[in-house]
């Protein structure tokens, strides 16, 4: 019983986390309308990415380099 909460516990949030993204990068409501106020993220969120920066470099560092090694892979 545990294991199937756990499944559909990461299948709402993977589900949660795609519509999340598929409604920021829809043109008609995410942040590519020239013009249009942008509003301000919460505190908690702002401190909260603070907090992350390093990882999001670090993220970036490998995506860098893992960028070679797919090229790589997809050409065998």
């Amino acid at each position: 019983m545990e294991i199937i909460g756990l499944a559909g516990f990461v299948f709402a949030a993977t589900a949660i986390g795609a519509l999340i993204y598929e409604r920021r990068s829809d043109v008609l409501h995410g942040p590519y309308i020239e013009g249009r106020e942008q509003p301000q993220p919460p505190e908690w969120l702002q401190a909260l990415d603070e907090m992350l920066d390093p990882v999001h470099e670090l993220a970036g560092r490998l995506s860098f380099r893992a960028r070679h090694a797919v090229y790589l892979a997809s050409l065998a």
